[in-house]
């Protein structure tokens, strides 16, 4: 209880420090008091909807990994902590997807729902299995190749052994994912929402402003990342289920999701509509194709008028935001690893910057374990503490 206390007062002075002119100093004073009180009481506390919003904004601007946290206090914050049937988590869910996407013009949107009570071992009330809520299969083939995205095959795999049966023509290489959501612990139920719904896709279909042989790809991608399995904190509170989105920066899309081996590993494919030479590395046809691939997505985001940054302009947007804040109390702390974009490196800021790695906990968003983990911790063999998961 001491270090939730710790954590809430952490939390209430960054409040402080951010928001000096929204009341007068007794308010805060005031207001530990009253979290103090709550916690020796009952062992926890309840947010109003200022600490909540506020400290959903926060967690965001202290994420080390984000390159686009600049944005902080344009975060729409979606109160949905009394939603807690499945119905209705499903549909919280729904109007998250359509309020986000605005027509192409993406908000930065998060919908919190119910905390974990620190007393009790009981499950989560509201938790959701999925990586991102638009999400794209991966189906084992009898070959050992993988149809769509191999980062999704465990989960599609989870998915088709709990009801999920898409047609046999329905898996492709760019089926979209059910929703898989779980209330009070119990096993998941499954929500086919896209077969549904296939206007919350909001799909871009992908093509190169010259080479006319990349159409005959046929490649797609979803307009907004959207990740739904990371927890929330805000002042030492722990928020399981909080599905958030931004919006891409195209190094996301072609220069990993698109291009790395472990996924789609399409510059094979990509070089040969543009008769590069994929003898010897020493041609350097991986970094020309993947340079057209990066090419074709923000040219199709673009076209389509959805939003989406580049690493040139997101990088230096990030080195001005950086540059802006002069508080020590205020400083930014960073994932150099993280914010470094995947092409280019040298040729943006964010390459010769360095950053403060101290994760800050007492309000962030954290890995979490799965809901049905059976990993446990031996005395032999502990595993490495890392600082981007719940402890």
């Amino acid at each position: 209880m001491e270090d939730l206390y710790i954590q809430a007062e952490a939390f209430i002075a960054s409040m402080q420090q951010f928001e000096p002119s929204s009341s007068k100093p007794e308010k805060w004073v005031e207001r530990l008091k009253s979290i103090k009180a709550s916690i020796q009481s009952t062992g926890t506390y309840t947010h109003n909807s200022e600490e909540l919003i506020f400290g959903a904004k926060l967690a965001w601007r202290n994420s080390n990994r984000c390159i686009g946290r600049h944005f902080w206090r344009q975060l729409d914050v979606f109160d949905c902590r009394s939603i807690s049937s499945e119905d209705a988590v499903s549909q919280a869910l729904k109007k998250h997807i359509q309020h986000a996407f605005n027509k192409g013009s993406i908000k930065s949107t998060i919908s919190i729902f119910a905390p974990k009570d620190p007393n009790s071992k009981k499950a989560d009330k509201v938790r959701i299995l999925n990586h991102q809520l638009i999400r794209y299969a991966g189906f084992s083939q009898d070959d050992g190749s993988v149809l769509g995205d191999p980062h999704s095959l465990d989960f599609t795999e989870a998915c088709l052994k709990n009801s999920w049966a898409p047609e046999p023509d329905q898996k492709t290489n760019f089926t979209p994912l059910p929703w898989a959501i779980s209330i009070d612990g119990k096993p998941p139920s499954i929500h086919d929402v896209f077969k549904e719904s296939p206007n919350l896709l909001n799909e871009v279909p992908l093509e190169h402003p010259e080479n006319e042989a990349f159409k005959a790809l046929d490649l797609k991608w979803y307009a907004m990342p959207l990740l739904s399995d990371m927890a929330l904190v805000i002042g030492g509170i722990v928020y399981p289920c909080a599905p958030f989105n931004g919006w891409y920066m195209g190094t996301e899309i072609g220069a990993r999701n698109l291009a790395d081996e472990a996924r789609y590993n399409l510059l094979p494919k990509v070089a040969e509509c543009f008769n590069l030479d994929t003898k010897t590395d020493r041609s350097l046809w991986r970094d020309r194709a993947i340079v057209e691939l990066n090419r074709a997505v923000l040219y199709s985001y673009d076209r389509d008028q959805i939003k989406i940054g580049d690493h040139h302009a997101t990088t230096r947007q990030f080195e001005n935001f950086c540059k802006r804040q002069t508080d020590p109390k205020k400083a930014i702390t960073g994932d150099w690893t993280w914010l470094v974009p995947p092409i280019s490196a040298s040729q943006t800021p964010t390459f010769s910057q360095e950053f403060d790695p101290t994760v800050t906990r007492h309000t962030n968003f954290f890995y979490q374990k799965p809901q049905d983990s059976k990993a446990q911790e031996t005395k032999e063999a502990p595993p490495p503490k890392c600082p981007y998961h719940l402890s």
